[in-house]
């Protein structure tokens, strides 16, 4: 019998390699948020350092200390903690996105290898029936040799 072929071989292949591309996305999707994350953190605790140092100036009473430099930093500061809340919000986004591609491409692989398995199995009960017709043959043979033996 003629050795297993798989026809949609290559469309398979090419599912697998999609596959790993969305993987590979989403490792770095998941990378850009967790820099994303530490960036929010970092801005929150400057937000904090910048409480207490205005917090601290104003418990001061020096007339030269400039508290509208103190009170800007501080809104600098809490800008820039939103727009790194909104930078992390972004790359969360994006790995729900490559998380969804995943899980696409994994399902698109899952039934080409479905299929795989199913003509593997096809095939393989074609080959045990082909084994099976070629041992009844021969035994047919065999016994036909053996009685044409006895009659003679």
């Amino acid at each position: 019998m003629r050795p297993f072929r798989f026809r949609a071989e290559a469309a398979l292949q090419m599912r697998r390699r999609e596959h790993d591309r969305a993987l590979v996305m989403l490792a770095r999707a998941q990378a850009a948020f967790v820099a994303a994350q530490q960036g929010v953190e970092a801005a929150q605790k400057t937000i904090e350092h910048a409480d207490r140092e205005l917090h601290q100036a104003m418990q001061t009473p020096d007339p030269q200390l400039p508290l509208g430099w103190y009170r800007s930093w501080r809104l600098k500061v809490r800008e820039d903690h939103r727009a790194a809340e909104a930078r992390r919000d972004a790359r969360d986004k994006d790995v729900r996105e490559a998380a969804g591609e995943v899980s696409r491409s994994r399902q698109r692989v899952r039934s080409l290898e479905r299929l795989r398995e199913l003509a593997v199995a096809a095939w393989e009960r074609e080959s045990r029936r082909s084994d099976q017709r070629t041992m009844d043959a021969l035994a047919s043979m065999r016994f036909a040799r053996r009685d044409e033996r006895t009659y003679q």
